[in-house]
């Protein structure tokens, strides 16, 4: 299926392939056939035997659990996918902070994640993976583990990331975050695309029983 930049909320029931898309897209699994295409590029082919690393891709994703390290700060959680890079210290400072100052965790630098709450441990993970400017940012049921209050936190946070220039795949049981923040859903079932489209028009008349 082709998308468009914003954001698209992915819905289904519990087992039906939501994640595992996302991680087949992100290169974190391997599809059993078929190709994965983003912005013209091959990511992968089964049949001409292309599978990028997931390094080489412009994706970005979060898991369930932000996967931080827990020995490091805030500050190196964030600057490590540059640091590995070998992209000068100045540059990383100068990235880490802009991005901080955007997910307003400022404060939070010199912490460890041991001493973050869930919302704050979300904004760290999307710190994180934004630091590469994926052309895709993966999120696999960001608010899964959270209260009420920090649930509104941490999808406010991914609305306010909407940029007009990337895309984001969302993959919720947050209705109203579907319907009223997602410019486009999808709706899947037994590993298969069912729906893709604007919220209004499938929620209004969906071509199947959700």
């Amino acid at each position: 299926f082709d998308m468009d930049e914003g954001i698209v909320g992915f819905l289904g029931s519990s087992g039906c392939g939501k994640s595992m898309t996302l991680k087949c897209i992100a290169g974190i699994e391997t599809p059993d056939e078929g190709r994965i295409v983003l912005d013209d590029e091959v990511l992968f082919d089964k049949k001409s035997g292309i599978n990028l690393s997931p390094q080489k891709r412009k994706v970005g994703y979060l898991f369930q659990n932000y996967a931080l390290y827990p020995n490091m700060t805030v500050y190196g959680n964030i600057a490590y996918s540059l640091k590995i890079r070998k992209v000068p210290k100045k540059t990383i400072d100068q990235k880490v902070r802009e991005v901080a100052r955007i997910l307003e965790i400022e404060s939070l630098l010199d912490r460890k994640p041991a001493a973050l709450s869930g919302g704050q441990k979300q904004r760290v993970a999307i710190a994180r993976a934004l630091m590469l400017k994926p052309d895709i940012l993966c999120f696999d049921e960001p608010t899964s583990a959270l209260d009420p209050e920090l649930t509104g936190e941490v999808l406010k946070v991914i609305k306010s990331l909407k940029t007009g220039n990337s895309t984001m795949i969302v993959v919720t049981h947050e209705m109203e975050f579907a319907k009223n923040v997602s410019d486009k859903v999808i709706f899947m079932a037994d590993g298969v695309i069912e729906e893709y489209g604007e919220p209004q028009k499938l929620f209004e008349n969906p071509k199947s029983d959700k």
